[in-house]
Order: C-alpha cells, then structure tokens, then sequence
C-alpha cells in the first residue's frame, strides 16, 4: 500500500467511525422520542467510502412536529462531522420507490 492510499483509508476509517457514532446517536435519540429511523444506503449495505453520506429513512406517518424533531435529531447528531445525510420519509415515496430503499438494508 503506497502513501496515497494508506491516507485515504485513515480517512475512510475516520469518517465511518465519525458516521457511525452519529447513526448510533440518532438512532438511540429517535427511538427515545418514539420516531422509527432505519440507517439505509452506503453505511447500511457496508459499502461507506470516504465521499459517502449518511441516508436514513423515517418510517410511518410522519406529522408536520414529528417531521420538525427528526431533523434535528438528525441535524444535532451530525453538527461537526462534515458529513452530509439525507433524510428519507417514507411518507413521501410510492410504494415501489420504498421497497428499492429497504432492499439493500441489512
């Protein structure tokens, strides 16, 4: 392994333990404010390179204030990591478009 990519690994590493810490902190923050997140993409499937982002998903009817709070929490838990998210409700999906989503998840 040459320089060049023993610093992209290390950064790699970095950013899935930074992405990591942050799912397991929106996860345990939404399942306490009774909002059903499930982790998705690139970090649920394994495949989290160091451009990834953090795709989560928002299950079930979501009101207009439960809409607000979970993306905050989201907001809260990835403030500083520089790693973008995108938050996914399934609410806002047909039918076919949800279940390419959860095909991959683990």
């Amino acid at each position: 392994m040459n320089r060049m990519d023993s610093l992209t690994a290390k950064r790699r590493e970095t950013r899935y333990e930074l992405a990591s810490a942050a799912v397991a902190r929106i996860l345990q923050d939404a399942g306490n404010a009774g909002i059903d997140i499930t982790l998705v993409g690139s970090l649920a499937k394994g495949d989290f390179r160091s451009h990834s982002d953090i795709d989560l998903l928002v299950r079930g009817p979501v009101t207009p204030k439960r809409r607000l709070l979970a993306e905050r929490l989201v907001a809260d838990a990835t403030r500083g990591s520089k790693i973008p998210y995108d938050l996914i409700f399934e609410d806002d999906l047909t039918e076919d478009r949800l279940q390419e989503i959860l095909h991959d998840v683990v």
